[in-house]
This record gives structure tokens, C-alpha cells and sequence, in this order.
């Protein structure tokens, strides 16, 4: 065999050593990119989860919260009728104070002082018959 004949040979099996090599190495390739695309579409589909996890709890935030608006709101009306029932009341305790509970002494003294006539003259009756 001549030298160009041997350098063919080993031309040709270093080549066909290189398809080989280049072989195995984009097998492994493509085994490493199949790998990240399936840990890539976990991971979207975990983001995709967490996102519907995310709008529903805002859901349920945004419900709560108009909850939370409608019970402020009716605080704010109960308190704005306590302000305005607290000056009704104001009104009527000062008439209370200038009217009524005079009226109300005067009548208990005068019960008191119809009390003391009417037991007395009942005494002096009762004492005159017991005197006969």
C-alpha cells in the first residue's frame, strides 16, 4: 500500500471517528435542550397556575374589600343618624330641663303638700270623733 492510499484509510477513519463523536455529542444535545424544554413548559405551566392562583385570591381581595367599603359605609350612616338623633335628644333634654322637670316638681309638691292637708284634716276628724 502506497502512503497515499494509508492516508486515505486514515483520512477516512478519522472522519468516520468524527461523525461518531459529533453524533454522540448532538444526541447529548439534544437530549439536554429536550430536558430544559420540558422543565421550561413546567415551569410556565406552574407560572400559568400560580397567575389563576393570583387573580382568583385578587378576586376574593376585591370582594373583601367591597365587604369591607359596604361596612365602613354603614357605620359612616349609622354614626351620621346617631349625630342627628344626639341633637333631637339634645333638643328634648332641654325641654325637659326647663319644662317638664319643673312641671314634675311642682306636681310632686304638690301631691306632697295635698298628702300632709289631707292626712292632717283626716287626723283632726278622726281625733275630734275619738274626743266625743
Amino acid at each position: 500500500m502506497d502512503a497515499q492510499t494509508v492516508f486515505f484509510i486514515a483520512l477516512a477513519v478519522a472522519v468516520v471517528a468524527l461523525v461518531v463523536v459529533l453524533s454522540v455529542a448532538l444526541l447529548s444535545i439534544r437530549r439536554n435542550v429536550d430536558r430544559i424544554t420540558r422543565r421550561i413548559d413546567e415551569s410556565l405551566r406552574q407560572f400559568e397556575m400560580t397567575a389563576e392562583d393570583v387573580r382568583k385570591t385578587n378576586a376574593a381581595v376585591r370582594e373583601i374589600l367591597s365587604d369591607v367599603e359596604r361596612g365602613v359605609s354603614n357605620v359612616t350612616h349609622f354614626t351620621e343618624g346617631v349625630r342627628a338623633l344626639r341633637g333631637t335628644v339634645d333638643v328634648a333634654t332641654k325641654v325637659f330641663d326647663h319644662a317638664v322637670s319643673p312641671a314634675l316638681v311642682s306636681a310632686a309638691s304638690a301631691l306632697a303638700g295635698l298628702k300632709a292637708a289631707t292626712s292632717h284634716i283626716l287626723d283632726r276628724f278622726v281625733r275630734k270623733e275619738e274626743m266625743k
